[in-house]
């Protein structure tokens, strides 16, 4: 009997018993499904983080690489770029050094080296013309005529081989194709007179003219000849023998002009190599400008035009 009245207890103990344990048993299951999730996240973590490491190491891998590679590539350009003929090249200028010479010609006289004589030429006058005193460009252009002239300023005119520049004071030389200055020259000589082709540079030696604008002076109005390379005065010409404000260099010799008012008026031959007068043919009035073409000297002066046929 008193099992009997227990009974019911025991069955409820047994029933609370039970559920103590599918209670402990979703507990138990919960936590590791929980477990399980936690352990994929932080695989997951660990493999996105391994995943990123390894990302940013081959990141790191590739930049390093890609440095190494841009310092090769740029180590090789700069040995190339030292190795390379071109850079080993000398780049300096091959252009010539302007040479700048003062021509002293204070001191200097008459002067002739000796030698043999060139032989004049004969000159005949063709025609001569009262031009009623007007600018000698006006008898060229009618004449189909020009001065080797550059520009409008009468500054600046050329031969076959040199271009001269006057500016200033000082006459500039450059070389025609190149377009080098080889010298700049400084010499005494009236402003009035540098307006025309009135140097000339032929195998080394500068022929020019040192003029006085006025009456006849001592020491004045004479051509020369200057040996530039060796800085050296070759020959002096007589005073009074060129004012002209061009002359002209044919073979052997220098053709070139002097007067002046109440002066006689010349047209001079003088030797290329001494400076010597070889001819002279009286004019009507000074020469001022030359210019030859075909055998024939077209000199225009204060108020002649004279035709003369060199033969």
């Amino acid at each position: 009997m008193n099992n009997v009245k227990y009974l019911p207890f025991i069955i409820l103990c047994m029933l609370l018993s039970g559920c103590g344990a599918e209670k402990n048993t979703i507990s138990t299951d919960t936590p590791a499904e929980t477990a399980i999730q936690t352990s994929e996240i932080e695989l997951k973590g660990e493999t996105e983080s391994s995943s990123k490491n390894a990302t940013e190491t081959t990141a790191e891998s590739t930049s390093e690489s890609d440095m190494k590679t841009v310092a090769a590539e740029s180590s090789e350009t700069d040995m190339k770029t030292e190795t390379s003929p071109a850079a080993n090249t000398d780049t300096e200028n091959t252009a010539p050094e302007t040479k700048y010479i003062t021509i002293d010609l204070s001191t200097a006289r008459e002067t002739h080296p000796t030698g043999d004589a060139a032989a004049p030429f004969d000159l005949r006058i063709v025609s001569e013309e009262e031009n009623g005193i007007d600018f000698a460009n006006e008898w060229y252009d009618r004449k189909g005529l020009s001065l080797p002239m550059i520009g409008t300023d009468w500054n600046s005119f050329y031969d076959d081989n040199y271009q001269y520049l006057w500016s200033g004071e000082e006459l500039y030389i450059f070389e025609n194709g190149t377009g080098n200055c080889l010298y700049v020259l400084t010499y005494p000589t009236d402003k009035w007179y540098i307006n025309g082709n009135n140097a000339c540079l032929k195998d080394g030696i500068f022929y020019g003219a040192s003029v006085t604008n006025g009456y006849a002076q001592p020491d004045t109005c004479f051509m020369f000849a200057y040996d530039l390379e060796n800085d050296k005065l070759l020959w002096r010409s007589a005073d009074q023998t060129c004012n002209s404000m061009n002359f002209i260099v044919k073979d052997n010799v220098i053709i070139c002009g002097y007067g002046f008012t109440s002066e006689d008026d010349y047209l001079y031959q003088l030797d290329l190599h001494t400076g010597e007068v070889l001819s002279r043919l009286t004019l009507k009035k000074q020469p001022d400008l030359l210019v030859y073409q075909d055998n024939t000297l077209y000199v225009h002066t204060y108020s002649y035009n004279y035709t003369i046929e060199i033969e």
